[in-house]
């Protein structure tokens, strides 16, 4: 199995940062269009164009850790899970993020893993500016087919 690793230090209160990734109301902000029940247990749509990421909300810790887990029509997603820790550290929060339980690495892996960076740099921005970029309004790292 192979694991995408990101972290980041937003300068934000832990619950600031914990709400923008656990409620549909912040993933939306900075990740992309998001419906769905936030509790454990519960099932997540995330909207890009016309195609929806499916997951299961696998673990969901107050103010300290998120899990999702994908399900249904995701491609080499298909049962990752996306996982996010949050440590407070002096002025900052550290946001840990694994991409996990890929099948393989792959190119597509790789760009995913640039996109994740793109993005928590969004959860960023959003939290210490109060404007992410979120999908479709990211960074685009490239202008073709990741493939």
């Amino acid at each position: 199995m192979a694991t995408i690793y990101h972290q980041v230090g937003i300068q934000a209160p832990l619950k600031t940062v914990y709400d923008a990734i656990a409620t549909t109301e912040g993933v939306t902000q900075w990740w992309t269009q998001t419906s769905g029940d936030t509790a454990q247990g519960g099932e997540l749509q995330f909207a890009f164009d016309d195609h929806i990421v499916r997951a299961t909300v696998s673990k969901n810790t107050p103010q300290h850790y998120v899990e999702w887990t994908v399900a249904g029509d995701a491609g080499e997603w298909l049962d990752t899970r996306i996982c996010f820790e949050l440590d407070q550290k002096e002025d900052q929060v550290m946001v840990n993020f694994q991409h996990a339980d890929w099948k393989q690495a792959s190119r597509f892996m790789g760009h995913c893993s640039t996109k994740w960076a793109v993005f928590l740099l969004s959860l960023k921005d959003y939290l210490e500016t109060g404007s992410g970029r979120p999908f479709p309004h990211d960074i685009h790292i490239n202008h073709t087919d990741f493939s």
